[in-house]
């Protein structure tokens, strides 16, 4: 008797029941046998809710329908389970040899009836044409009626819905071949045991043979190729074979597919191409390359002779026979679907490391077109986030919005990965464009996505990210920060997290350190020399204009924009100034405004347009801070306090300013208020080294654009932002001082700012939920502010209350009572 898999016994002894499977073959005798020698009940009909111990040998698959819940626990096997493995195998069979037991368990499968058979032929390659076949396994045949129908699937490896349409079958047979255990349950279909089906179809069709074999292949190409080689059909087979097959799919795979051809068929040219395959994936591109030209030579259909032409055109660009590549990638291209869109991205890719971007884009968009038209959707999606990189590379970050746009909503919603990287990409193309409010968008959304779907990648990226925007804003420190805690086995991130660590050290003055991180960022080329020249432009190491003259025209030649605008400004010649300008106005690199290097452009600023690149970015509320174009002035920088509090007036005014009313407000005791006004303004001048205050008809007003933390808690009060309000407002944990630092000079502003200021307090305070602590921290700020403010005290002695925190309200209480008292309200 076939003796059962050992690794099913430790499942039958824990069993209270057995359900043995339907599936032809699978050595039921054996678990009938081993149910007796337990003293179980054998039986052919559903055990009773309540029995234990007992084997049920259903006829049809749909008879498990009928075991009763109650016995839901019970041991359900299927053929699979019962299947022999290579240590059963050779424990029933001791008398074969090693090659025997390897050779007959090939062709078995592993199949328990076919035990006899390997044991009574064992050298047989084919014993389903033996007599002997026929007599050990009739009785596991089909009954007549379905003898044909099992006949016609039996050409087919595996069997699917559409492999039995096409070939004629009723789907009543193929259920009944299936419920009746002749055809077992596969992935995506049925089989029959390998030498049952070798028994039904001995020959099998030829035109059966292709009709399943063209269902198959799109699907489950490794069982279309054995539908066709088990016909002889080695053409078909080869064709098929030459289409599926790849040189990452490793030496082995790829020497057992040529191993299976008939030696008549190894000098095909499909065959020769396979040999190519076989020698690129052993490191042998000169081989590679001979025999994809031998197999060009031959007769070859269009769609594999494209698929050649890309694989030659791969191994020449490796041997760096560049223009022969091109050629190939070229000839691959003008062909249809997948092969036509791999050849249209390898041209691509090669046309970039030739500088030779704009044949490149088009490469790439002959690519995506060629992917969506075969339905490629991630290939497709990764084609345009190329593209993307590609424009980004060069600096036309306008452009490269569109296709990672279109890639995204390729990678949305299945490929949730792509899609927060593709955020992360569009989030930095924002940040040189100076679109904050893009920014957040994006960086949320990979947010989102990265806590959905947690990945150390996407992390990495996103602190690298937000790493650059605090560069962008000055913060070195933070980005530094932020970068510490990138820890990635991804070694573009590693060096993109090198590259910004140099730049945050230069930018710290820590020279060594920045020269040191450097090294890890060797392999982004450009940019890792632009950096290396920054570092030598501060007079640091080498010679700084040699460094920078070399990496401008390098990156002329790449047509590397942000990183020649960057050299541009610190080389900052007046024709480089010019030029930088330009580009930046051109392609919207306005965050480079924001850079110290940028200050000399604002000597270009003669015009309003172009000043409205330069806005005074004015704080009120804490120390007072000016900022312009990369520079930050604060009250110590200024040669008086008038002058500066001039400039605040000036800025937080709304209209032009009349020369006299200045004067005598800032200089009511001087012998000339208009002179010493003058004086002011060209204080001003010297501080910011660009003349800032203009007059026209007696009035004074600014050159360049304003924007203050006034003006944005204007803008939230009155479109009632509560989210903006919170984030101006923070951190709420101390009072927040209004001009602390011109006190006596700014009194009229101070109050206008303390006014709007306690109403945006007043509005945060009461957005926040009764028991939401942050309640309680806005309106300890409001009492700061203003102490008399009575509202606020009863709205927090509430709070207290509300969280049990008696002893606080009744001190807010007597709080309270003390200032009703001094209001002269009690």
């Amino acid at each position: 008797m076939v003796p059962l898999p050992l690794r099913l016994l430790p499942r039958l002894d824990r069993a209270s029941g057995v359900v043995a499977p339907v599936d032809a073959g699978a050595n039921q005798s054996a678990l009938l046998a081993w149910a007796a020698a337990r003293g179980w009940t054998t039986q052919r009909t559903p055990p009773d809710p309540d029995q234990r111990n007992w084997l049920w040998c259903p006829e049809r698959r749909a008879d498990l329908a009928h075991l009763p819940p109650e016995q839901a626990g019970a041991l359900v096997l299927s053929g699979a389970d019962l299947l022999l493995d290579a240590a059963d195998w050779r424990a029933a069979l001791p008398q074969l040899s090693a090659d025997q037991q390897e050779a007959t368990l090939a062709y078995s499968g592993g199949w328990p009836a076919a035990l006899p058979l390997a044991a009574r032929l064992p050298d047989d390659p084919d014993p389903h044409l033996h007599p002997l076949a026929t007599a050990l396994l009739s009785p596991l045949l089909p009954p007549g009626p379905l003898l044909a129908s099992a006949a016609r699937l039996a050409v087919a490896t595996l069997v699917t819905p559409t492999t039995a349409a096409l070939l004629n079958v009723p789907r009543p047979d193929v259920d009944a071949l299936h419920g009746g255990g002749w055809l077992w349950p596969e992935r995506d279909g049925w089989t029959f045991p390998a030498p049952l089906r070798r028994l039904l179809a001995p020959h099998p069709d030829p035109h059966d043979a292709r009709q399943a074999a063209r269902a198959l292949e799109d699907t489950h190409p490794d069982a279309a190729l054995d539908t066709l080689a088990r016909a002889g059909l080695w053409d078909e087979h080869l064709n098929l074979l030459a289409r599926v097959a790849r040189a990452g799919q490793g030496e082995g795979s790829l020497r057992a597919a040529l191993r299976r051809l008939p030696e008549a068929w190894r000098a095909a040219p499909p065959a020769l191409y396979l040999a190519g395959l076989l020698a690129r994936a052993a490191h042998d591109p000169h081989n590679a390359e001979a025999l994809y030209t031998r197999a060009l030579s031959g007769p070859l259909s269009g769609p594999l002779s494209a698929t050649v032409h890309n694989a030659r055109g791969v191994v020449r660009a490796l041997q760096g026979d560049t223009e022969a590549a091109l050629r190939d990638f070229g000839r691959a291209a003008q062909g249809q679907g997948v092969t036509a869109g791999e050849a249209g991205y390898n041209r691509a890719t090669l046309l970039v490391q030739l500088g030779q971007h704009a044949e490149a884009e088009r490469s790439l968009q002959d690519a995506v077109a060629a992917f969506r038209e075969a339905g490629d959707l991630p290939r497709e999606a990764q084609s345009l986030e190329t593209l993307g990189a590609l424009h980004f590379g060069r600096g036309l970050l306008r452009e490269a919005l569109g296709p990672y746009r279109r890639a995204l909503a390729l990678f949305l919603p299945d490929h949730p990965h792509d899609a927060a990287l593709t955020h992360l990409n569009l989030a930095e193309c924002h940040v040189y464009l100076g679109e904050l409010p893009h920014v957040e968008r994006h960086l949320d959304e990979a947010v989102r996505l990265g806590e959905q779907h947690p990945s150390a990648q996407t992390l990495g990226w996103l602190r690298r990210v937000k790493a650059l925007m605090a560069l962008q804003a000055g913060e070195p420190a933070q980005a530094l920060a932020l970068l510490d805690r990138i820890q990635s086995d991804d070694r573009t991130l590693q060096a993109e997290t090198a590259l910004l660590r140099a730049r945050a050290y230069r930018e710290q003055g820590q020279l060594a350190a920045a020269h040191s991180a450097l090294r890890g960022a060797g392999s982004l080329g450009l940019r890792a020399d632009l950096e290396g020249a920054l570092l030598g432009d501060d007079g640091y190491s080498g010679d700084q204009h040699s460094a920078l003259d070399a990496v401008i025209a390098a990156a002329r030649r790449e047509e590397a924009r942000l990183e020649l605008v960057t050299a541009l400004l610190h080389r900052a010649n007046p024709d480089d100034l010019r030029e930088a300008l330009d580009l930046i106005r051109t392609h919207g690199y306005l965050s480079l405004l924001g850079s110290r290097a940028a200050a000399p452009l604002t000597n270009l600023a003669q015009d309003p347009a172009t000043r409205a690149l330069f806005p005074l970015r004015v704080q009120t509320l804490g120390p007072l801070r000016f900022t312009h174009a990369g520079r930050q002035v604060q009250l110590s920088d200024f040669p008086t306090r008038k002058s500066a509090a001039l400039l605040v007036a000036l800025a937080l005014s709304e209209h032009p300013q009349p020369r006299e009313t200045l004067a005598e407000r800032f200089w009511p005791g001087a012998k000339n208020p208009l002179a010493s006004l003058q004086t002011a303004v060209y204080h001003l001048r010297s501080t910011f080294g660009v003349p800032v205050v203009g007059t026209e008809r007696g009035l004074l007003y600014l050159l360049f654009p304003v924007s203050s933390d006034l003006g944005e808690l204007r803008r939230l009060l009155r479109s009632q932002d509560l989210k903006g309000l919170a984030e101006l407002l923070r951190p709420l944990t101390a009072p927040l001082s209004v001009l602390p630092d011109l006190p006596v000079e700014l009194g009229e502003e101070r109050a206008e700012v303390e006014r709007l200021l306690h109403d945006a307090l007043r509005v945060h305070a009461n957005a926040q939920p009764d028991t939401d602590i942050r309640r309680r921290d806005a309106l300890r700020i409001l009492i700061a502010a203003d102490p008399m403010d009575t509202d606020s005290r009863e709205d927090l002695i509430r709070w207290h209350e509300l969280h049990g925190e008696h002893e606080l309200a009744e001190s807010e209480r007597q709080h309270l009572r003390e200032t009703r008292a001094a209001l002269g309200l009690d």
